[in-house]
């Protein structure tokens, strides 16, 4: 598993700074909460932090955590090796102690690390295992969670347990909690004094994507820290340097992305090119104003119930980077190369009839429908409604009872 460091941090250069400053004065919070958009790097930063922490080698590194309080001597007698020289102005992890290379295996003892996990409760250690050996073989490992994953009730009573004891080796003991947000009420509950009266010894970092969901107890109690979406380019270049996509490719999945590099590479692992054409072939019927035609695309494109929600949201994003580029070939003023780049004709003629209040007109209808996807609909009819909205057609215009503003009019 490479070591990212505080000063690499990918897009996050506030966040980068303000963590270097409070590694390098030594004076640390009680807890901080990592929050903002998922797969922006907020997992990574919380290692990154908790490494330099426990660094040998930064300001309040406490050499003599190794030595108890029996004069220095060892269990046998001895008198130990003098510990390395702690420098007064270091920022990050030195990435060469011994500390740095156990937590850059996530082997530290005082470094507790937890995260959702689904399954059994049987299998709960093999699960947490396979997934830790799977963040030390990729370095771009995406957690992924299926909706029954939770940061388990045993796994925080063995946390609190420990906590009542002192560091094994630093002078510090780390615990991060990954997407904290997925833990029960009484988790919280249980945690909320150690959160708030952590003594000396112990940082908490936790990390959530929904900060909606993390009670007013626990975000009071913490420093709050915020991330922010990564730049397409940024993306682009990661997913390039370590053989995701290239190219086209590589600048498509970056804006389908969203400022999410979790989610670009995740979606590196799909055809996204053949689902881009089979959402714009949708464009067609709509140009015609063949309803037919289009009612049939948007149930293949639902696969006829099959394709589920993301499928379906993931078609309407597609047409949103198409307006996107609309918008790009009329106003921009060419130093921001186009998503569809291979149908750049297409896009400049059809960018030459719609201005920008047609086009804000059409986005809007596709941010409807997009809100509209956890709710109870039925896919393939709103993916029909929204296209054929977006075409300009006004299905049951004046049809009764007559109302003198058409829904569709934005």
């Amino acid at each position: 598993m490479p070591i990212v460091p505080l000063a690499q941090l990918l897009g996050q250069s506030a966040v980068s700074d303000f963590l270097r400053g409070v590694v390098s004065r030594g004076r640390y919070g009680n807890a901080y909460l990592f929050t903002g958009p998922a797969g922006v790097g907020k997992g990574t930063a919380a290692l990154a932090f908790a490494r330099a922490a426990l660094c040998d080698r930064v300001p309040g590194a406490a050499p003599a955590a190794a030595a108890a309080d029996d004069g220095g001597m060892s269990l046998f007698g001895e008198t130990p090796p003098a510990p390395e020289p702690v420098a007064t102005d270091g920022d990050d992890a030195c990435g060469e102690c011994p500390a740095c290379r156990k937590a850059a295996g996530l082997q530290h003892p005082d470094l507790k690390f937890l995260f959702p996990v689904s399954g059994v409760e049987a299998k709960l250690e093999e699960t947490i295992g396979e997934t830790l050996q799977a963040m030390r073989d990729d370095p771009l490992h995406v957690f992924q969670y299926d909706q029954a994953a939770s940061v388990r009730m045993s796994l925080t009573r063995e946390l609190q347990r420990e906590l009542a004891f002192r560091p094994y080796e630093a002078s510090r003991r780390v615990v991060i909690i990954r997407d904290c947000d997925r833990m029960r009420e009484d988790q919280y509950s249980a945690l909320l004094k150690s959160i708030e009266e952590p003594g000396a010894t112990t940082l908490w970092v936790l990390t959530s994507s929904r900060l909606s969901r993390v009670p007013a107890t626990i975000r009071s109690r913490c420093q709050v820290v915020k991330f922010v979406p990564l730049g397409e380019g940024a993306i682009a270049r990661v997913l390039t340097e370590n053989g995701k996509a290239s190219g086209p490719a590589a600048r498509t999945l970056a804006a389908l992305a969203s400022g999410s590099l979790a989610r670009a590479i995740t979606l590196s692992r799909e055809d996204a090119a053949g689902q881009a054409r089979a959402a714009l072939a949708m464009l067609d019927p709509v140009r015609s104003r063949n309803h037919a035609g289009l009612w049939k695309a948007a149930q293949d494109a639902n696969k006829f119930g099959r394709a589920g929600r993301e499928a379906l949201r993931r078609t309407l994003e597609f047409h949103e980077l198409w307006l996107r580029d609309l918008l790009n070939a009329r106003y921009g003023d060419g130093s921001i190369p186009l998503v569809f780049a291979d149908r750049e004709s297409e896009i400049r003629a059809e960018a030459a009839r719609v201005d920008a209040a047609e086009i804000r007109r059409r986005l809007m209808v596709l941010e409807e429908a997009l809100r509209s996807i956890d709710g109870n609909i039925t896919a393939d009819l709103t993916l029909f409604s929204a296209l054929a909205r977006v075409g300009g057609s006004r299905i049951g215009e004046g049809a009764w009872p007559a109302h003198s503003t058409a829904r569709w009019d934005y």
